[in-house]
């Protein structure tokens, strides 16, 4: 209806309707832009309040990780102190070996450190989050992880070396019953039942203690895992920071 008007009013050369329609056509143009923009930001917010709940619930999922890692090593580093000084007591074990085999089995433990980001990698690719304070926690949690997975990032020495002499039967009843690992988290027991016999354990805590290299590798990796708990404490309060900025910024658009 607009367009025929105008034509009319070109015909008849009344040029001051003409203008009064142009001025129509472009603040109409102009308000149609501005509101499907509105829009389009709108949209936007509200995508970036739905990544950042999926975000805090993956931060969530770290530190829970972070936490389990952190008990594994715990103990990990807790039998290799037993062991340790089951090796400088230069005692035998005689009858009671399967335990020490389990402390050896323990203290030979190692978990990846990596921790999930596809969330805020995904968030970061928008250009969101549009908060610099979640910006700078979130970075700095990740850091924190970085720091450790690179520590962290080889398998130790002694893993393989003591492994190499624990028989087949006795690995396979530890990780029946020693060791869990559930929803990929990991937990070690550490009075699980016997899995071999008393003489075939003997004989393989005999072979470990011989070899020439364990006790050096065992306390290397020992005083290693011995750091990571407390790391990982640190990347856990580092977690919660960047939960609270998060925080922070929903509970102000609710």
């Amino acid at each position: 209806m607009l367009l025929r008007r105008l034509t009319l009013h070109v015909k008849v050369q009344n040029w001051f309707a003409v203008g009064i329609d142009f001025v129509i056509v472009v603040v109409g143009v102009f308000i149609g832009i501005q509101v499907a923009n509105w829009n389009d930001s709108r949209a936007f917010k509200a995508r970036e309040l739905e990544l950042l709940v999926e975000l805090k619930s993956e931060i969530e999922d770290a530190i829970q990780l972070s936490n389990n890692r952190g008990h594994g090593y715990a103990q990990a580093a807790a039998a290799g102190k037993r062991t340790l000084l089951f090796l400088a007591s230069d005692t035998p074990c005689d009858s009671d070996c399967w335990p020490v085999l389990v402390d050896f089995m323990h203290a030979s433990q190692w978990q990846g450190m990596s921790i999930p980001r596809t969330t805020y990698d995904e968030m970061r690719r928008l250009g969101l989050p549009s908060a610099r304070s979640i910006v700078e926690a979130v970075e700095a949690f990740y850091a924190q992880n970085q720091q450790i997975v690179q520590a962290m990032i080889d398998k130790p020495a002694y893993r393989s070396l003591v492994r190499q002499m624990i028989p087949v039967e006795a690995q396979e009843s530890y990780w029946t019953n020693c060791h869990q690992l559930i929803d990929g988290y990991e937990s070690y027991a550490l009075d699980c039942p016997r899995g071999v016999s008393d003489d075939v354990a003997k004989s393989a805590v005999t072979t470990i203690i011989n070899h020439p290299q364990i006790q050096l590798s065992l306390t290397e990796w020992a005083g290693d895992v011995t750091a990571v708990p407390g790391d990982l404490d640190a990347q856990v309060r580092a977690g919660e920071r960047a939960m609270a900025a998060i925080d922070n910024v929903l509970v102000a658009h609710n």
